[in-house]
Protein backbone atom coordinates (compact mmCIF):
# COMPACT_ATOMS: atom_id res chain seq x y z
CA UNK A 1 0.00 0.00 0.00
CA UNK A 2 1.33 3.11 -1.00
CA UNK A 3 2.33 5.96 1.75
CA UNK A 4 -0.16 8.35 2.61
CA UNK A 5 2.25 11.58 1.83
CA UNK A 6 1.98 14.26 5.08
CA UNK A 7 2.91 17.23 6.03
CA UNK A 8 2.96 18.35 9.61
CA UNK A 9 2.22 22.36 10.35
CA UNK A 10 2.86 22.81 13.91
CA UNK A 11 3.72 24.64 17.43
CA UNK A 12 5.50 22.43 19.97
CA UNK A 13 4.36 22.69 22.47
CA UNK A 14 4.26 19.45 24.93
CA UNK A 15 0.86 17.24 22.83
CA UNK A 16 2.36 18.77 19.52
CA UNK A 17 5.80 17.11 20.74
CA UNK A 18 3.72 13.84 21.51
CA UNK A 19 2.05 14.39 18.13
CA UNK A 20 5.67 14.49 16.46
CA UNK A 21 6.31 10.76 18.47
CA UNK A 22 3.38 9.05 17.03
CA UNK A 23 4.27 9.96 13.52
CA UNK A 24 7.76 8.89 13.67
CA UNK A 25 6.62 5.59 15.23
CA UNK A 26 4.51 5.17 12.04
CA UNK A 27 6.70 5.70 8.88
CA UNK A 28 5.89 2.49 7.44
CA UNK A 29 2.12 4.17 7.11
CA UNK A 30 3.42 7.86 6.84
CA UNK A 31 5.59 9.75 4.14
CA UNK A 32 6.03 12.60 6.14
CA UNK A 33 7.65 15.42 3.23
CA UNK A 34 7.90 18.13 6.00
CA UNK A 35 7.23 20.13 9.46
CA UNK A 36 6.82 23.52 9.66
CA UNK A 37 6.14 25.79 12.83
CA UNK A 38 3.96 28.19 13.91
CA UNK A 39 3.80 30.97 16.31
CA UNK A 40 0.93 29.29 19.11
CA UNK A 41 1.85 27.50 21.93
CA UNK A 42 5.22 29.27 22.54
CA UNK A 43 7.03 32.01 20.31
CA UNK A 44 7.87 30.97 17.00
CA UNK A 45 11.79 31.23 17.97
CA UNK A 46 10.64 28.57 20.44
CA UNK A 47 8.70 26.04 19.12
CA UNK A 48 10.70 25.92 15.88
CA UNK A 49 13.83 25.09 17.59
CA UNK A 50 11.51 22.62 19.41
CA UNK A 51 10.50 20.96 15.83
CA UNK A 52 13.91 21.13 14.66
CA UNK A 53 15.00 19.00 17.82
CA UNK A 54 12.27 17.27 18.51
CA UNK A 55 12.11 15.83 14.52
CA UNK A 56 16.20 14.96 15.17
CA UNK A 57 15.82 13.14 18.37
CA UNK A 58 12.41 10.57 17.08
CA UNK A 59 14.66 10.12 14.04
CA UNK A 60 12.32 12.20 11.51
CA UNK A 61 14.87 12.66 8.48
CA UNK A 62 12.55 15.61 7.11
CA UNK A 63 12.97 19.80 6.33
CA UNK A 64 11.74 21.73 9.32
CA UNK A 65 11.19 25.06 8.66
CA UNK A 66 9.95 28.18 10.50
CA UNK A 67 7.23 29.88 9.79
CA UNK A 68 4.74 33.24 10.33
CA UNK A 69 5.78 34.55 14.04
CA UNK A 70 1.96 36.49 14.76
CA UNK A 71 -1.57 35.64 13.94
CA UNK A 72 -2.86 37.69 11.03
CA UNK A 73 -4.60 40.04 13.11
CA UNK A 74 -4.19 39.92 16.69
CA UNK A 75 -0.99 39.87 18.73
CA UNK A 76 0.48 36.45 19.85
CA UNK A 77 -1.02 34.66 22.67
CA UNK A 78 1.14 32.01 24.20
CA UNK A 79 0.05 29.26 26.27
CA UNK A 80 3.10 29.13 28.75
CA UNK A 81 1.03 27.67 31.38
CA UNK A 82 -0.06 24.23 29.85
CA UNK A 83 3.34 24.02 27.89
CA UNK A 84 6.71 25.63 30.21
CA UNK A 85 8.62 28.42 29.29
CA UNK A 86 10.12 26.39 26.47
CA UNK A 87 7.25 24.85 25.47
CA UNK A 88 7.63 21.40 25.42
CA UNK A 89 6.94 20.79 29.29
CA UNK A 90 10.37 22.52 30.42
CA UNK A 91 12.41 19.00 29.10
CA UNK A 92 15.86 19.30 27.62
CA UNK A 93 16.13 18.03 23.88
CA UNK A 94 19.37 17.51 22.60
CA UNK A 95 20.06 20.45 19.93
CA UNK A 96 19.84 19.02 16.48
CA UNK A 97 22.88 18.97 14.22
CA UNK A 98 20.82 20.00 11.45
CA UNK A 99 19.78 23.28 10.59
CA UNK A 100 16.52 24.62 9.91
CA UNK A 101 15.59 25.77 5.75
CA UNK A 102 16.22 28.95 5.84
CA UNK A 103 12.94 29.36 3.29
CA UNK A 104 9.77 30.45 5.39
CA UNK A 105 7.81 27.96 5.61
CA UNK A 106 4.78 29.72 3.52
CA UNK A 107 6.90 29.74 0.51
CA UNK A 108 8.33 26.52 1.53
CA UNK A 109 5.58 24.81 1.66
CA UNK A 110 4.33 26.20 -1.88
CA UNK A 111 7.34 25.06 -3.58
CA UNK A 112 6.96 21.59 -1.85
CA UNK A 113 3.78 20.89 -2.88
CA UNK A 114 4.01 22.17 -6.35
CA UNK A 115 6.82 19.58 -6.61
CA UNK A 116 4.90 16.60 -6.10
CA UNK A 117 4.83 14.44 -9.06
CA UNK A 118 1.62 14.51 -11.72
CA UNK A 119 -1.62 13.73 -9.61
CA UNK A 120 -0.11 13.46 -6.74
CA UNK A 121 -1.38 15.25 -3.40
CA UNK A 122 -0.31 15.32 0.58
CA UNK A 123 -2.20 15.51 3.54
CA UNK A 124 -1.84 18.87 5.38
CA UNK A 125 -1.97 17.95 9.58
CA UNK A 126 -2.59 21.38 11.57
CA UNK A 127 -1.88 20.92 15.47
CA UNK A 128 -1.62 25.03 15.76
CA UNK A 129 -2.96 28.46 14.51
CA UNK A 130 -3.85 27.60 10.86
CA UNK A 131 -1.93 30.91 10.10
CA UNK A 132 0.80 29.21 7.95
CA UNK A 133 -1.81 27.45 5.84
CA UNK A 134 -4.68 30.41 5.90
CA UNK A 135 -1.21 32.55 4.35
CA UNK A 136 0.03 29.73 2.10
CA UNK A 137 -3.87 29.67 0.53
CA UNK A 138 -4.24 33.95 0.00
CA UNK A 139 -0.74 34.49 -1.91
CA UNK A 140 -1.14 30.96 -3.93
CA UNK A 141 -4.35 29.43 -4.39
CA UNK A 142 -3.62 27.21 -7.07
CA UNK A 143 -2.17 24.68 -4.82
CA UNK A 144 -5.18 24.00 -3.23
CA UNK A 145 -5.10 21.52 -6.34
CA UNK A 146 -2.38 19.70 -4.58
CA UNK A 147 -3.66 19.60 -0.99
CA UNK A 148 -5.93 16.08 -1.00
CA UNK A 149 -7.04 17.77 2.85
CA UNK A 150 -6.55 19.41 5.83
CA UNK A 151 -6.55 17.51 8.95
CA UNK A 152 -6.44 20.03 12.37
CA UNK A 153 -6.78 20.15 16.32
CA UNK A 154 -9.17 23.16 16.76
CA UNK A 155 -12.55 24.07 17.41
CA UNK A 156 -15.30 22.44 19.26
CA UNK A 157 -18.93 21.54 18.09
CA UNK A 158 -19.77 22.59 21.86
CA UNK A 159 -17.05 24.60 24.74
CA UNK A 160 -13.99 25.75 24.76
CA UNK A 161 -11.00 25.74 26.64
CA UNK A 162 -9.84 29.48 26.42
CA UNK A 163 -13.10 30.97 26.74
CA UNK A 164 -16.51 29.28 27.50
CA UNK A 165 -17.14 29.07 23.99
CA UNK A 166 -13.84 29.07 22.15
CA UNK A 167 -10.29 26.26 21.64
CA UNK A 168 -7.35 27.80 21.57
CA UNK A 169 -6.28 27.17 18.40
CA UNK A 170 -9.11 29.28 16.97
CA UNK A 171 -9.41 32.27 19.46
CA UNK A 172 -5.52 32.77 18.69
CA UNK A 173 -5.98 33.56 14.78
CA UNK A 174 -10.12 32.53 13.61
CA UNK A 175 -9.13 34.72 10.80
CA UNK A 176 -6.47 32.73 9.60
CA UNK A 177 -9.44 29.55 9.92
CA UNK A 178 -12.56 31.01 8.57
CA UNK A 179 -9.57 31.30 5.08
CA UNK A 180 -9.10 28.02 5.34
CA UNK A 181 -12.91 27.00 6.24
CA UNK A 182 -13.85 28.84 2.90
CA UNK A 183 -10.92 26.89 0.73
CA UNK A 184 -13.11 24.78 -0.45
CA UNK A 185 -10.38 22.02 0.78
CA UNK A 186 -11.77 19.28 2.42
CA UNK A 187 -11.27 19.15 6.53
CA UNK A 188 -11.73 17.12 8.91
CA UNK A 189 -12.15 19.16 12.06
CA UNK A 190 -10.72 17.32 15.36
CA UNK A 191 -12.10 19.47 17.51
CA UNK A 192 -12.44 19.30 21.66
CA UNK A 193 -15.56 17.60 21.69
CA UNK A 194 -13.02 14.30 20.78
CA UNK A 195 -9.84 15.22 22.09
CA UNK A 196 -10.85 15.71 25.53
CA UNK A 197 -11.37 12.48 25.55
CA UNK A 198 -8.21 10.98 24.41
CA UNK A 199 -5.97 11.38 27.57
CA UNK A 200 -3.35 9.86 29.19
CA UNK A 201 -3.96 9.40 32.93
CA UNK A 202 -1.85 10.12 35.43
CA UNK A 203 -0.84 6.00 36.57
CA UNK A 204 -0.05 5.72 32.80
CA UNK A 205 2.10 9.00 33.03
CA UNK A 206 3.76 7.67 35.91
CA UNK A 207 5.06 4.26 34.02
CA UNK A 208 6.15 6.53 30.78
CA UNK A 209 8.51 8.68 33.20
CA UNK A 210 9.66 6.00 34.93
CA UNK A 211 10.32 4.08 31.90
CA UNK A 212 14.00 3.44 30.70
CA UNK A 213 12.46 3.71 26.87
CA UNK A 214 13.70 7.06 25.53
CA UNK A 215 10.38 8.64 23.74
CA UNK A 216 8.02 6.88 26.41
CA UNK A 217 10.35 8.73 28.97
CA UNK A 218 10.02 12.08 27.76
CA UNK A 219 6.73 12.28 26.48
CA UNK A 220 5.70 11.13 29.94
CA UNK A 221 7.63 13.62 31.34
CA UNK A 222 6.37 16.42 28.64
CA UNK A 223 2.57 14.87 29.49
CA UNK A 224 3.83 15.09 33.67
CA UNK A 225 4.14 18.96 33.44
CA UNK A 226 1.34 19.58 32.36
CA UNK A 227 -0.24 17.36 34.15
CA UNK A 228 1.12 18.90 37.48
CA UNK A 229 0.85 22.85 36.80
CA UNK A 230 -2.76 22.69 35.24
CA UNK A 231 -6.18 22.05 36.37
CA UNK A 232 -5.64 18.57 34.69
CA UNK A 233 -4.22 17.81 38.28
CA UNK A 234 -7.93 17.46 38.90
CA UNK A 235 -8.86 15.51 36.20
CA UNK A 236 -6.04 12.98 36.95
CA UNK A 237 -5.25 12.76 33.22
CA UNK A 238 -4.04 15.19 30.66
CA UNK A 239 -5.73 15.55 26.96
CA UNK A 240 -3.38 14.78 24.16
CA UNK A 241 -4.87 17.32 21.46
CA UNK A 242 -2.70 17.01 18.45
CA UNK A 243 -2.18 13.34 18.34
CA UNK A 244 -5.77 13.07 17.39
CA UNK A 245 -5.36 14.30 13.90
CA UNK A 246 -2.66 11.47 13.01
CA UNK A 247 -4.70 9.44 15.20
CA UNK A 248 -8.04 9.80 13.05
CA UNK A 249 -5.92 8.70 9.69
CA UNK A 250 -5.10 5.32 10.93
CA UNK A 251 -7.95 4.63 13.30
CA UNK A 252 -10.92 6.56 12.11
CA UNK A 253 -12.96 3.94 13.63
CA UNK A 254 -12.46 4.86 17.06
CA UNK A 255 -13.96 8.10 16.55
CA UNK A 256 -17.69 9.31 15.73
CA UNK A 257 -17.63 11.40 12.51
CA UNK A 258 -20.26 13.65 11.21
CA UNK A 259 -20.87 15.55 8.20
CA UNK A 260 -20.97 20.02 8.47
CA UNK A 261 -20.31 23.34 7.66
CA UNK A 262 -17.34 25.10 9.33
CA UNK A 263 -17.28 28.51 10.41
CA UNK A 264 -15.29 30.77 13.19
CA UNK A 265 -16.63 34.11 15.11
CA UNK A 266 -13.82 36.80 14.11
CA UNK A 267 -15.44 39.28 16.14
CA UNK A 268 -13.82 41.06 19.56
CA UNK A 269 -17.01 40.01 21.31
CA UNK A 270 -16.87 37.22 23.80
CA UNK A 271 -18.08 34.57 21.15
CA UNK A 272 -14.23 35.11 19.21
CA UNK A 273 -12.67 32.24 17.95
CA UNK A 274 -16.32 29.93 18.50
CA UNK A 275 -16.48 27.36 15.70
CA UNK A 276 -19.84 27.40 14.16
CA UNK A 277 -20.71 23.64 13.07
CA UNK A 278 -23.89 23.62 10.68
CA UNK A 279 -25.49 20.61 10.44
CA UNK A 280 -28.49 21.43 8.18
CA UNK A 281 -26.37 19.42 5.01
CA UNK A 282 -30.02 19.88 2.99
CA UNK A 283 -29.61 23.98 3.53
CA UNK A 284 -26.45 23.66 1.76
CA UNK A 285 -24.96 22.92 -2.10
CA UNK A 286 -22.77 19.42 -2.30
CA UNK A 287 -19.31 21.40 -3.16
CA UNK A 288 -20.01 22.86 -0.05
CA UNK A 289 -20.17 19.10 1.85
CA UNK A 290 -16.85 18.71 2.14
CA UNK A 291 -16.20 19.07 6.04
CA UNK A 292 -16.22 16.52 8.57
CA UNK A 293 -15.63 17.00 12.64
CA UNK A 294 -15.22 14.77 15.21
CA UNK A 295 -18.02 14.38 18.23
CA UNK A 296 -16.45 11.81 20.23
CA UNK A 297 -13.86 9.44 20.64
CA UNK A 298 -12.77 5.70 22.55
CA UNK A 299 -10.55 6.56 24.96
CA UNK A 300 -9.19 3.21 26.08
CA UNK A 301 -8.56 2.52 22.36
CA UNK A 302 -6.86 6.06 21.89
CA UNK A 303 -4.55 5.23 24.82
CA UNK A 304 -3.68 1.83 23.75
CA UNK A 305 -2.17 3.06 20.59
CA UNK A 306 -0.51 5.67 21.88
CA UNK A 307 1.03 4.04 24.20
CA UNK A 308 2.18 0.84 22.26
CA UNK A 309 3.85 3.33 19.94
CA UNK A 310 5.89 5.53 21.99
CA UNK A 311 7.58 2.34 23.64
CA UNK A 312 8.00 0.98 19.60
CA UNK A 313 9.71 4.15 18.96
CA UNK A 314 12.02 4.13 22.06
CA UNK A 315 12.89 0.72 21.47
CA UNK A 316 13.76 1.70 17.27
CA UNK A 317 15.78 4.70 19.09
CA UNK A 318 17.93 3.11 21.39
CA UNK A 319 21.56 3.41 20.95
CA UNK A 320 21.66 7.08 19.31
CA UNK A 321 19.95 8.83 21.92
CA UNK A 322 21.11 9.59 25.39
CA UNK A 323 19.45 10.49 28.85
CA UNK A 324 16.67 13.34 29.00
CA UNK A 325 16.86 15.84 31.99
Amino acid sequence: MEKRKIIIDCDPGVDDAIALAFAAAHQEEFELLAVTAVSGNQSIEKVAQNALNLAEFYGLDVPVARGMDAPLVKEPLYAAKTHGENGIGQCAIPAAAKTMMKEHAVLYLNRLLKELPEGKKATLIATGPLTNIAMLLRLFPEVKDKILEIVFMGGAAMGGNVTPSAEFNMYVDPDAARIVFKSGIPLVMCGLDATLKCTLKRNQIIKLCQSGNPAAKVCGDMAGYTLENTSAKYRGEVSIHDVVPLMYLLHPEIFTIKRTILDVDCSEGPARGTTLCDFRWWEHDEEELTSFVLLDADGSRFQEYLITALYELGESMRGRTEGIQ
